[in-house]
């Protein structure tokens, strides 16, 4: 009896832990792909295109311009760069700055997952 419960709990465990490594892959994909327009920045961070284009200019983050012109930005490079306290927004703190680039991601996969639902 007991060692079929015990089995029964390591075979949980051990599909929690696959789900875990399923899904930090699956965000770390996320991570990699996700590229954000110089408007999302601007509502996101409440920061200005003259900031932006010093962050371009300072190669503090990674960014690519478009076929048609656009700016899109790497968010793992900002992601970076925020972990690693060095981008700089008057009046905004370094953990409100990676927590509005976090909020951004999970809003972006939860309008995602509700949309793939209709």
């Amino acid at each position: 009896m007991e060692s079929s419960v015990y089995q029964d709990l390591v075979d949980r465990l051990n599909r929690i832990e696959q789900y875990v490594e399923r899904t930090t892959h699956l965000l770390q994909d996320i991570d990699d792909e996700l590229e954000m327009s110089t408007k999302d920045l601007i509502e996101t961070l409440n920061v200005s295109e003259s900031t932006l284009y010093r962050w371009r200019k300072k190669n503090l983050v990674r960014f690519r311009y478009t076929e048609s012109g656009d700016v899109r930005y790497f968010y793992k490079s900002l992601l970076i760069c925020a972990r690693c306290n060095r981008l700089r927004i008057s009046g905004m703190r370094n953990d409100e700055l990676l927590d509005r680039l976090l909020r951004y991601k999970d809003k972006l996969i939860l309008s995602s997952c509700l949309a793939s639902e209709r």
